[in-house]
């Protein structure tokens, strides 16, 4: 077997377990719709690219790439990186709003002590 074929299977297993996976954790409720939605289209990418193997040698050939999988393996880490840097955006919002209503229940809890003691 060679090393193209390989690669491409490999691809193929990785998308299908990837999308499988994905749309499993959607059924139970576990993800959210935009991050479904990456992932579905990372793996369509995935498949394209394997179906489609020239599609990586050609943009290979117009980037420089000496080799069709230093192309493959670019995009993906671009990818993902990518991934990680808007995930990243989301923790530091969800962190300041976490900051904030535990900010505003200590001072609920406050005001609620006050008035048990005017009372």
């Amino acid at each position: 077997m060679t090393d193209q074929l390989l690669i491409r299977i490999c691809l193929i297993v990785g998308s299908l377990l990837t999308a499988a996976y994905v749309l499993r954790r959607v059924r139970h409720a576990k993800v959210q719709i935009e991050d479904t939605v990456f992932w579905l289209l990372f793996c369509a990418a995935m498949l394209v690219l394997a179906f489609f193997p020239g599609i990586a040698y050609w943009a290979a050939s117009l980037l420089g790439f000496q080799s069709p999988i230093n192309f493959v393996y670019i995009v993906v880490i671009f990818l993902l990186l990518a991934k990680l840097f808007f995930l990243s955006i989301r923790v530091s919002q969800l962190d300041s709003r976490l900051r904030i209503l535990t900010e505003q229940v200590a001072l609920n809890q406050e005001k609620q002590e006050r008035e048990k003691m005017d009372l």
